[in-house]
């Protein structure tokens, strides 16, 4: 397990992330010891090393710090069962830092000796931009329990970044790096999770030192094709011939033989391998300047010559001295030129030759000098002719920018009539509006109210027509009440007339026994006691009207 030491080398004029850290590299700025001379120029070298460094430009970097809202402690015995429904999560914006300078990794070569989980933070590098903060929370949601912050750090590297993760402990470290590292983030992409534990992580200011070396530390460089570091625990490092070094899966997509960044080639370049094309022969060779045959000399097997005999290819070259045969005149003709005094055939050679380049010379300069004034001439009219080309075209075009302004201010003049109108009318309609408004507010109060009497109303409707009708039965009970006792009064009358006709018509005995008897009326057992009541009265004022 690798571990490395992550350094952000902050800008003096820039913000220092509260996530992170601050520290103070040793021999810089804030000591009270007292230095010698020699001390003192090296920190003048070492100053004017930093401020040449500092001529870079400095990097936009940002700092996002998730925390759990909620991690539940692991139950125990019976408290499991009521422990199941909790679940940590992360919610809510994180705690966002943005400042400007550099990330720098250190490897740390200590660790390769210890043995588990060397710490309790881990990096997750070169997570691609595709997978977002939420998705990148899902995919260590399986841990998130153990987790106590994740911070997510961005820098100029495009389309990319990292993410720092805290433990609570070693062992769940040491876990989670077994489980996730080299697994892809999801089943349709080929990225993969690439996990380092990190020792410690610090944010030094630019002028305290943070760019010069840390004792015990190696600083990390990066490939030059992805841009992220070169760290031989995640990905294969190649060094190639002229000491650049790659990830292996980037320079298997380099289809060159090349170096990317120095173009300096890899593969020896191929020695010449010739031989004669019949005997195989590599010693006095003769090539065909017709149809490039390589055959061994008349000296040898004579194969050469035996191709001009049988295709009739008269110049042929010899290998190594570039000497040229013609097999027609049986001679060399490699430099043979014309003599202007008899029109000889000679061979340049010596001070002729000196002479013949000389005046060559002053021919090839004559011609480039005529050349030239006359490519300067054509070069000055043309230019002439682009420059007022040109000008013409930019009068033409500050025309059209005239006539296009003023046609853009007469319709900007006249937008500007339309709005004031527009915003008169708008002020009359705003003030329609509340008058229309109000009356709507009053017409609602007062159907409001009307629907208010109307419901009173129709409630005392009610009230009412059930009064009614409980006095319509009252006065209809009492009507009957006094119609029958009116026709049991008739009842009476009728039976006491014809009684008192009946007296009348009697003898003096029948009155005298009439006088002497009594009338007991039955009376039926379903009649009421009032009614008894009231036949006895009337018999008995009948006897009394019968008496007198």
């Amino acid at each position: 397990m690798s571990k490395v030491a992550i350094r952000l080398e902050v800008a003096d004029d820039a913000p220092l992330p509260q996530a992170l850290p601050e520290r103070q590299v040793r021999g810089t700025e804030g000591s009270g010891e007292k230095k010698s001379s020699a001390e003192q120029a090296n920190d003048a070298g070492s100053r004017s090393a930093i401020n040449a460094i500092g001529q870079r430009e400095m990097k936009h970097l940002s700092v996002e710090t998730y925390t759990p809202n909620s991690v539940p402690a692991t139950p125990t015995g019976a408290e499991a069962l009521d422990e199941t429904s909790k679940v940590p999560f992360f919610s809510g914006n994180p705690a966002g830092e943005t400042t400007r300078g550099f990330l720098h990794f250190y490897m740390n070569e200590e660790c390769e000796k210890t043995e588990g989980a060397p710490s309790t933070l881990i990096c997750i590098l070169a997570i691609p931009a595709t997978l977002s903060c939420r998705d990148l929370l899902k995919f260590i949601a399986p841990a998130s329990a153990t987790i106590e912050s994740v911070r997510v750090i961005r820098d100029s590297t495009p389309n990319q970044y990292m993410a720092l993760i805290s433990f609570k402990d070693k062992m769940a470290a040491s876990s989670f790096y077994s489980d996730v590292n080299s697994r892809p983030y999801n089943s349709f992409e080929d990225y993969k999770c690439n996990l380092t534990f990190v020792s410690h992580v610090e944010a030094v200011r630019s002028s305290s030192g943070a760019s010069q070396p840390v004792v015990g530390l190696t600083e990390l460089p990066s490939c030059p094709v992805c841009l992220e570091r070169l760290d031989d625990s995640v990905n294969t490092v190649l060094t190639i011939l002229c000491n650049h070094s790659f990830h292996s899966s980037c320079l298997e997509k380099w289809s060159d033989t090349t170096c990317p960044v120095c173009r300096y080639c890899q593969s020896p370049e191929p020695a010449a391998d010739n031989k004669c094309f019949q005997c195989d022969v590599r010693e006095d060779l003769w090539i065909c300047l017709i149809c490039g045959h390589v055959g061994c000399g008349r000296y040898v097997e004579a194969h050469a010559y035996g191709h001009y005999e049988a295709t009739q290819h008269t110049f042929s070259m010899q290998l190594g001295n570039q000497r040229v045969w013609n097999y027609s005149g049986d001679n060399y003709v490699h430099r043979l030129i014309q003599n202007k005094s008899d029109g000889k055939l000679v061979e340049v050679e010596g001070s002729m030759q000196q002479e013949l380049a000389d005046e060559k010379i002053d021919s090839l300069t004559l011609e480039y000098t005529h050349m030239l004034t006359s490519q300067l001439d054509s070069q000055r009219l043309y230019f002439e002719e682009k420059m007022a080309r040109m000008e013409k075209e930019a009068l033409d075009q500050v025309t059209a920018l005239e006539d296009r302004s003023r046609k853009y201010k007469e319709e900007m003049e006249r937008l500007d009539c339309q709005l004031q109108d527009t915003m008169k009318a708008k002020r009359k309609l705003e003030k329609k509006l509340d008058q229309v408004t109000a009356r709507l507010s009053k017409a609602e109060a007062e159907i409001r109210d009307e629907k208010e009497m109307n419901k009173c109303l129709r409630d005392n409707q009610a009230i009412l027509r059930e009064k009614a009708d409980r006095d319509q039965a009252e006065r209809e009970k009492k009507h009957r009440d006094e119609v029958q006792e009116l026709a049991e009064q008739v009842r009476d009358l009728t039976f006491y007339v014809e009684t008192q006709q009946k007296l009348a018509q009697a003898s003096d005995e029948q009155k005298q026994e009439l006088q002497d008897g009594q009338i007991v009326v039955e009376t039926p057992p379903d009649e009421s006691a009032s009614k008894a009541s009231t036949a006895s009265g009337h018999s008995k004022g009948r006897k009394s009207k019968k008496r007198k």
